[in-house]
């Protein structure tokens, strides 16, 4: 039903339902549930569900809450939380239940022990302690049965002392939608829009310009592009104080002028101006004061009829190949259709590696890719691209794209390429957090707190073991030199959920090894051996029950 309603209506229907469920009675509340992905998008809640573990993941801000199917102790913040119900399937669907997740998300939840404290006899006659357990949550040591720890269902004092976990209020809040950026001539204009008026108040300090939203829900939009460039050196949005509204930290390479706001009503939207560096403004200036000169001098038909344009390099010819791979078996069945993430790198203005004469990395990577799905789905696999044609993507969108999508395994497509024109051979990278600087001082969901959080819940190991099976199967079919399976902190991984490599497909810049990856045989062929390691990786791992 929700997915046919706008997202206001959702955000409504939703919070009665919650809010219905918040002021029923305990034994009333274990039997509610609700769908987790429509109260996840209805809160603004990040949702992953991880099918082979069996695990649901959601966040929101800085609070982490994981939930393993069919068991009632969840993981709050790195501490076990006894639930009343546990989550479960229904009709396809995970549903978990509603009242704790909402006490959840409210920001109220205590620390419940997980080992069984030491039962007290009851003393009826002492009044009973203001409850420190949200309605439909029970601590282990404790049942529902027991009338000593039932709160009394007066709503009126639950909403005076606490706001309702959802609230009017909260869902008429400003979200930001879209930050989109444009490079003028001697300045970069940066567009931010809302779904309804905020306030604002700025700081320029040393380079650095500090924009502070109030009023506006702690979301990054997906519509949003990077202006790093000439005028803005890093930009980062980070959560308010108490994790409310957001902070853009502008990075200028100057620190004299101070940036401009303008606000634009209907829709409301913010126009920051960033200007250009003086410096880099008078090198413009005069370049186009020395060329206008030049364009200005008559034509001189001697010189015209001497120096002619040169000729676009030939296209290279692609070799005739032919390599049969076979597919591999998926010996246990009960994989067949897993959800394959593949990410063509590149697209767009962002061409990646190019070689003259050849074709550029984008359409490598793009092709291979195609020919990678449809293996998988010929194996019974379910696979999805994250670009199927020639756009540009940033690394947040594909990021984005994969964790929505719920894939097992995430695998980036890439060609290599070198000033060495002698280097040569295939290679297979996963992320490892070492060597990553982490500022420990981060307050609020920063992009380092944020970093820490997806690093102790990522399964790297998974991933080693997917790249090396992509190793040996290209080696194996491809009869290619490897340049090894490595661990790096490569941003095409990062914020990854899932096991996620990145295979270099060969180099373009070699002679023998770039001429071969024009042909589009030769480029199935890979395609074809790396489906088979991702039937390896199936075959060779066991689901404990």
């Amino acid at each position: 039903m929700f997915r046919f309603l706008n997202r206001k209506c959702q955000n409504l229907l939703s919070g009665m339902l919650v809010a219905m469920l918040l002021t029923a009675t305990p034994a009333d509340a274990q039997d509610g549930y609700i769908n987790a992905r429509s109260f996840a998008e209805s809160q603004g809640i990040a949702h992953q569900w991880f099918p082979i573990q069996k695990i649901l993941v959601m966040r929101k801000g800085l609070k982490s809450v994981k939930l393993k199917l069919d068991d009632t102790t969840a993981i709050v913040d790195e501490k076990e939380v006894r639930i009343p119900a546990p989550p479960k399937i229904q009709d396809g669907q995970i549903m978990v239940p509603a009242a704790a997740m909402a006490r959840i998300f409210q920001g109220t939840t205590p620390v419940l022990p997980v080992a069984p404290p030491k039962i007290l006899p009851p003393q009826p006659q002492m009044p009973p302690p203001p409850p420190q357990t949200p309605p439909g949550m029970v601590p282990i040591a404790q049942t529902p049965a027991q009338p000593a720890v039932r709160p009394e269902p007066k709503i009126p004092a639950i909403t005076q002392n606490e706001p309702p976990a959802i609230s009017i209020e909260e869902s008429t809040e400003s979200v930001l939608l879209a930050l989109r950026h444009s490079v003028r001539e001697d300045h970069t204009r940066v567009v931010l829009e809302f779904t309804s008026p905020i306030t604002y108040r700025t700081e320029f300090k040393d380079g650095v310009f500090r924009l502070t939203i109030v009023g506006c829900r702690n979301l990054i939009p997906t519509k949003r592009t990077n202006p790093a460039g000439r005028d803005v050196t890093r930009l980062d949005i980070n959560s308010g104080a108490d994790r409310k509204g957001l902070v853009l930290n502008f990075s200028l390479p100057q620190k004299e002028k101070a940036p401009t706001i303008e606000t634009v009503a209907s829709p409301f939207r913010m126009i920051v101006t960033l200007p250009t560096p003086p410096n880099l403004l008078q090198v413009a200036t005069a370049t186009a004061q020395i060329a206008t000169p030049a364009v200005q001098l008559p034509p001189v038909k001697v010189a015209s009829a001497s120096v002619q344009a040169p000729e676009p390099p030939k296209a290279e010819v692609a070799p005739e190949i032919n390599i049969e791979v076979e597919a591999a078996k998926l010996s246990d069945q009960s994989f067949s259709g897993r959800t394959i993430v593949i990410d063509p790198g590149h697209g767009g203005a962002d061409s990646g590696f190019v070689t003259v004469g050849r074709p550029e990395e984008k359409e490598i990577n793009l092709m291979v890719a195609q020919h990678l799905k449809n293996r998988l789905e010929t194996m019974g696999f379910k696979a999805v691209l994250t670009r199927s044609s020639d756009i540009e993507m940033p690394h947040a969108q594909r990021v984005s794209f994969a964790n929505r999508n719920g894939g097992d395994l995430y695998i980036s497509i890439h060609t290599g390429g070198a000033n060495d024109p002698s280097k040569a051979g295939i290679a297979c990278y996963y992320f490892s957090p070492a060597g990553y600087h982490v500022n420990s001082n981060a307050q609020g969901a920063a992009p380092d707190a944020a970093f820490t959080e997806w690093a102790r819940n990522t399964r790297f190991d998974l991933a080693l073991f997917l790249a090396r099976k992509a190793n040996e199967r290209m080696v194996q079919h491809m009869r290619v030199e490897s340049r090894g399976v490595k661990a790096m902190p490569m941003l095409p991984l990062k914020f990854i959920m899932n096991p996620a490599v990145m295979i270099e497909v060969g180099m373009l810049s070699e002679k023998t090894e770039g001429k071969n990856l024009i042909s589009d045989k030769y480029r199935q062929a890979l395609a074809n051996s790396i489906a088979n390691a991702v039937v390896d990786f199936f075959n060779g791992i066991v689901i404990k029950q």
